[in-house]
């Protein structure tokens, strides 16, 4: 990232992974100015203050976990690769990323309010697939809701997705949701 013309990508880039390292000290424009090894000139030249990197910074986390996942289950809607999906995406979510999104959350109403759209966009989403996938639930939305509450619990007790307990939590929860249950004729 020392080399060449700092891109706006590379900015939004350096901020998620100091975010996740880090947490929100990070994400002083003096920390990551000192990061990049960039003057506070190129930061500007792509946000007008700290506020702006963060509008950028959610939105960019916004289109990743709403739109670029959503778009998955658009391609197939096989219940069995919406399964599969399902599955698979936990393990897909940036824990350390996301908890401190949580906890940024608290204090930055920027943060607040993508964070409550990204929640309710996912338990949402999810609802609809339920729907479709499990008929048997009477109220999706509420199914959804603790389904969701589930994954993000996991990410305060489990700091990486490739935690040896990860992969049996995920097993008992695939079959508590019935996300490992065969296709009906």
């Amino acid at each position: 990232m020392t080399s060449g013309r700092f891109k706006k990508e590379d900015w939004l880039a350096l901020g998620a992974k100091r975010l996740a390292e880090e947490g929100s000290s990070a994400l002083t424009i003096e920390r990551l100015t000192a990061a990049a090894r960039r003057t506070k000139g190129s930061f500007y030249h792509h946000f007008a203050d700290r506020d702006a990197f963060l509008r950028a910074l959610m939105e960019r986390w916004r289109v990743q976990a709403i739109d670029v996942a959503g778009a998955r289950f658009a391609q197939d809607a096989s219940h069995k690769t919406w399964r599969k999906l399902l599955r698979a995406g936990v393990f897909e979510i940036d824990f350390r990323f996301e908890r401190e999104v949580r906890r940024l959350a608290a204090s930055e109403p920027i943060v607040r309010a993508v964070l409550q759209e990204v929640d309710y966009s996912r338990i949402h989403g999810l609802a609809c697939l339920l729907t479709q996938m499990r008929p048997d639930i009477d109220d999706p939305q509420a199914f959804a809701c603790i389904q969701y509450a589930t994954v993000i619990g996991l990410q305060w007790l489990i700091d990486d997705p490739s935690d040896p307990r990860a992969f049996a939590i995920s097993r008992v929860g695939n079959r508590l949701f019935g996300l490992d249950e065969p296709e009906e004729s």
